[in-house]
């Protein structure tokens, strides 16, 4: 039901019917589902399903921009009844230098700041060396780099570089985007630690990797 629900949901996004979203948000609270859990069973896979339309070109940059201020009116709706706790977990992200594509950036990161995580969102056209201060500021140890086009993505790699650089050897290095899709291997060759597909994704590999973080005795 939850999957089906979530397609409404993106379908009624797409479609700019705000109340239509909001009458699919409630009838999967109707049907027993705690409002605390809406967004992690609702929200973000709703979201993850625009950010693929997008990316899969199902949907244009203009749809997708209409449909994220339906998204927007209806986040209220889903979100829990108390203050989300705070993971305690800092991430950095970021569009990689010479690369201006932000909506998959943009979606992951409201994703993951609703879900407790300590984003610190870099924008687009970001250098190796503004990502490897920011971890250097805020001691976060896991890093998101996303690339939409096969040149930057290849440029991943010098982030990774400069963390090491930077005697930061620890850290974990996620990467999302068209090409990391489309090429399995593509993120081991710029020395990625994993691939991040979209929100829902993004939630799941997060919480992984703050767990390996802890139970390895580091700092997330």
């Amino acid at each position: 039901m939850a999957a089906e629900a979530a397609a409404q949901l993106y379908q009624a996004f797409v479609d700019q019917d705000p109340a239509e979203a909001i009458q699919v948000v409630e009838r999967v609270r109707a049907s027993g589902v705690a409002q605390d859990a809406l967004f992690d069973l609702l929200y973000a896979p709703a979201m993850g399903l625009l950010g693929g339309a997008w990316a899969s070109g199902a949907i244009d940059e203009m749809a997708f921009t209409q449909a994220a201020v339906v998204a927007e009116q209806v986040g209220s709706f889903v979100m829990p009844s108390a203050a989300r706790r705070d993971t305690g977990v800092t991430v950095v992200l970021g569009t990689v230098h010479r690369d201006h594509h932000s909506i998959g950036r943009t979606i992951v990161a409201a994703t993951l700041k609703e879900a407790g995580y300590r984003v610190n969102d870099l924008g687009v056209d970001v250098r190796p060396s503004d990502f490897a201060e920011r971890v250097q500021e805020t001691g976060a140890r896991i890093v998101i780099a996303f690339a939409e086009t096969m040149r930057t993505a290849r440029s991943v790699s010098s982030i990774r570089d400069v963390l090491r650089a930077e005697g930061i050897d620890d850290a974990v290095v996620l990467v999302s985007g068209g090409p990391f899709i489309a090429d399995t291997g593509l993120a081991r060759e710029v020395g990625a630690n994993g691939v991040i597909g979209g929100a829902e994704a993004a939630l799941r590999i997060m919480a992984r990797v703050a767990r390996d973080l802890a139970s390895a005795g580091g700092e997330a």
